[in-house]
């Protein structure tokens, strides 16, 4: 007799702690979702993380998304918003908290000029490695104005003697 009362027990809270367990998971998983929304992210990437460990905004990836500061931020962030606080607001309230270090600047309007003095500074520096490789003056026909011609110069004038006895040699 005993025995069936606790097959019965059993029977009857099995189900009901299935379900519990069943509908607290998907409270969780409802509740995290919300935490991750584009809107909480929208605020966070106004708030620096403030763990220590990483400086990225209260979105940060540490230990999977559950770094002890940015969960209870983020958390803190959508009741706010569902309490009808804008994102102003929100920002201003965590600055009232934890101070001017929490605050990340917004990147400023001159981010456009980067790749443009990328590009200036990298043809500066080809226009000086081709100079350095050019090398000294160079010899010019004697048609271009009074320069040195190349038959007139001494050590090429060597050279094509010991090229002419090399080739005499051959034949």
């Amino acid at each position: 007799m005993r025995l069936s009362k606790l097959k019965l027990l059993l029977a009857t809270l099995l189900p009901a702690a299935i379900l519990l367990a069943g509908t607290a998971s998907a409270a969780f998983a409802q509740s995290e979702s919300q935490i991750q929304s584009d809107e909480v992210r929208r605020v966070g990437t106004h708030l620096n993380c403030q763990c220590g460990s990483c400086t990225e905004n209260v979105d940060c990836n540490m230990s999977s998304g559950q770094c002890h500061f940015c969960k209870p931020a983020r958390t803190k962030i959508y009741q706010m918003q569902s309490a009808g606080k804008s994102d102003a607001e929100i920002v201003a309230s965590f600055v009232a908290e934890y101070g001017q270090k929490i605050l990340r600047a917004d990147p400023n309007n001159y981010f456009w000029i980067i790749p443009y003095l990328s590009l200036a500074l990298g043809g500066v520096v080809i226009v000086l490695i081709l100079r350095k490789v050019k090398g000294g003056p160079h010899l010019m026909p004697a048609a271009a104005g009074g320069a040195p011609s190349v038959d007139d110069d001494p050590m090429l004038a060597r050279y094509r003697e010991t090229i002419e006895k090399d080739l005499a040699k051959l034949e």
